[in-house]
């Protein structure tokens, strides 16, 4: 058996891990950095979002519920969608209705909460104000 020599402390590396969203998609669970719904109207419910991940509701009438802040993209796409992220977002996160009338009910607001295009109703809790709505 080797040893360590005595006064040398054991150096250890290890290789960060990359974010990684978890999320469930009609019950289905998923994960990795971009998580898409289908064509269809969508359930999504996921966790927190790092800056630089993204969920996509796509086409129909989604409802995503992101249950931790939002640091990256949340896009409900096409469609009346429901956006639900009670723990708000960050600078980088961004939450977009899309088109069709959207609800988008966001805790406190630090990115861009945007309805798009169609009649919207968004609500946030303090920060900034949210637009197209």
């Amino acid at each position: 058996m080797r040893r360590r020599p005595r006064g040398r402390p054991l150096a250890l590396t290890a290789t960060p891990a990359q974010a990684l969203t978890s999320c469930t998609v009609n019950g289905v669970p998923v994960s990795g950095t971009t998580v898409n719904g289908t064509a269809g109207s969508d359930y999504i419910s996921c966790g927190a979002l790092a800056p630089g991940d993204s969920v996509n509701g796509l086409g129909g009438s989604d409802y995503i519920a992101v249950n931790g802040v939002v640091a990256g993209t949340v896009d409900g796409g096409a469609g009346g969608d429901s956006v639900t992220a009670n723990s708000g977002t960050t600078s980088s996160g961004r939450i977009l209705g899309g088109d069709g009338g959207d609800s988008l009910f966001v805790g406190p607001n630090a990115g861009l909460v945007d309805g798009g295009p169609g009649a919207d109703f968004c609500r946030v809790a303090s920060g900034n104000p949210p637009v197209n709505c």
